[in-house]
């Protein structure tokens, strides 16, 4: 929507609301998919990470502390509304794609070949998450432990990946099976 050379201002006026509204969500139901979306997109998780990792409303943790186990209607569930809603859900595809770092390789059909590309932000220390394919579920674990990161993954069988562990600008590409990697937080 954005014109390429506009798109560095737009980002910044973006980031600036973001600031201005205490990294609180301001976006509403149908506009939270395209700001996550946004934000993971532009390398800025930790924005995202920030924005969500609070316990005050609107928020997820705000549901939390009162019990909630699936997602609620509206951000505060003592309003009386659904206690099991996809409203609000579109942090889903942030946790998968983004802490997880499960994705298709868009330039080849059917995710017979993924990248694995995981996002360590705030005080994370640990992420699982699990993807089903056309070919089997997708797997991958990663833990920190100060500047030590493992990660563990299962790539299903007649499928490849390109692993990106934090920090590195390479990928090591694999194929089906199951792998470990170790590595220093930079």
């Amino acid at each position: 929507m954005v014109p390429a050379d506009k798109r560095a201002c737009v980002l910044d006026n973006l980031l600036g609301d973001i600031r201005e509204h205490g990294c609180r969500l301001t976006t509403g139901d149908v506009g939270n998919r395209y700001l996550f979306r946004t934000l993971a997109d532009n390398g800025l998780d930790s924005v995202m990470y920030r924005m969500h990792n609070h316990y005050e409303a609107p928020g997820y943790g705000f549901q939390l502390q009162f019990g909630a186990t699936t997602l609620t209607e509206q951000w505060d569930p003592r309003q009386g509304s659904s206690w099991n809603h996809f409203m609000m859900g579109q942090i889903d595809e942030w946790l998968f794609r983004s802490l997880a770092g499960i994705r298709a390789d868009e330039s080849r059909p059917g995710m017979q070949h993924l990248v694995i590309r995981p996002s360590v932000v705030g005080d994370l220390t640990s992420v699982k998450g699990r993807t089903a394919t056309l070919y089997g579920d997708v797997d991958v674990d990663w833990k920190r432990s100060g500047d030590d990161f493992t990660l563990d993954i299962v790539i299903p069988a007649n499928c490849s990946a390109d692993v990106y562990l934090p920090g590195e600008s390479q990928p090591r590409t694999v194929n089906s099976g199951k792998y470990s990697f170790t590595s220093k937080l930079k």
